[in-house]
């Protein structure tokens, strides 16, 4: 994993808009354009960031903007809309003094109303999974209790994990990432596959099963390759290695615990199972447990837990109940 700098993505959306304003001059220098083919092929997000900017640019939005900033200067000529709206005839130091706004209106601009694309939501009940189909061609799979809403733009793609688990097998596009919000942690790729669970009391897994993802949270920001994860839980950290395969087992049915709490193991359980599982005593949710557990066959587990730790187990009232002796 590679720790980055919290700063580093606003710094890349300043020099986008930056580059963003140099290049839309009439004359182009070719060192300028040696430089700029150099800068965005450093790294993919500056390919997006600079789409999100030149995207921005052409945004209604971002002209009623640029258009009141320099009405409130006094040394700024005036300007009609049509021509604001264009983006034609603006000196190139009022383009310069709007490069830093461009920056910070891409900030505003993916949360107002109606400004690119609506917002939707999608939804699994408890005991069922889900697969949904983007217009992008990436493929998310939802399970039991989760909820995820989802938004497309021209310039990007955003989505957030509300509760639950949700599986990425995200479309590679080279313009557009794919960021995934998941309880104060954010998940940004191109294009891979990984797993984000959010659990009880804001603990947050992450795991990469394809590609590259970063990852930034309360206490830093890191870089996963496949293979890898993170788990955040508050201000504690702690890495995952040797994941295998290239999806998570809950796809197929499938838990491995390993000295797993026996709470996250009835969590996990309970949003696939039609019949859920409580224990009586919150404090055998402390007790761990490991192996291969086939979340198809609900009571076998039970079974099983009982027996590894002396407990007692009854289904009654429509749920299976795990207690003391």
């Amino acid at each position: 994993m590679e720790r980055m700098m919290a700063s580093e993505r606003a710094e890349i959306d300043s020099a986008a808009a930056l580059w963003l304003e140099r290049m839309r001059g009439p004359v182009q220098d070719s060192a300028v354009a040696a430089d700029f083919d150099v800068w965005i092929a450093e790294d993919p997000r500056h390919v997006e960031s600079y789409a999100r900017m030149a995207s921005l640019w052409q945004s209604e939005g971002f002209a009623r903007a640029a258009c009141a900033s320099l009405a409130g200067n006094h040394n700024a000529a005036r300007l009609d809309t049509a021509d604001a709206q264009r983006g034609g005839g603006w000196g190139r130091r009022r383009w310069f003094g709007l490069a830093a706004g461009l920056a910070a209106f891409a900030v505003v601009v993916p949360f107002g109303q109606g400004l690119f694309a609506p917002t939707h939501t999608y939804e699994a009940p408890w005991g069922t999974t889900r697969e949904i189909v983007l217009a992008d061609g990436s493929h998310i799979q939802l399970s039991g209790g989760s909820r995820l809403s989802v938004r497309l733009t021209p310039w990007s793609r955003e989505a957030e994990l509300e509760k639950g688990e949700a599986f990425f097998d995200v479309a590679h596009e080279a313009l557009r990432g794919f960021a995934v919000e998941a309880e104060g942690a954010r998940v940004e790729v191109l294009g891979t596959a990984f797993d984000i669970d959010v659990l009880a009391r804001g603990r947050r897994e992450v795991r990469v099963y394809r590609g590259l993802v970063e990852v930034a949270g309360e206490s830093g920001a890191w870089r996963l390759p496949a293979g890898t994860g993170l788990i955040l839980d508050g201000a504690h950290v702690r890495s995952l290695e040797s994941i295998g395969g290239d999806r998570p087992g809950w796809l197929d049915g499938w838990f491995d615990a390993q000295d797993t709490r026996l709470d996250r193991l009835v969590e996990r359980l309970n949003r696939t199972s039609r019949i859920p599982v409580v224990l009586d005593d919150p404090q055998l949710g402390e007790l761990r447990v490991t192996g291969r557990f086939d979340m198809g066959k609900p009571q076998e587990i039970v079974e099983t837990l009982a027996a590894i730790h002396d407990l007692t187990w009854s289904r009654e009232e429509g749920r299976y109940r795990i207690g003391r002796l």
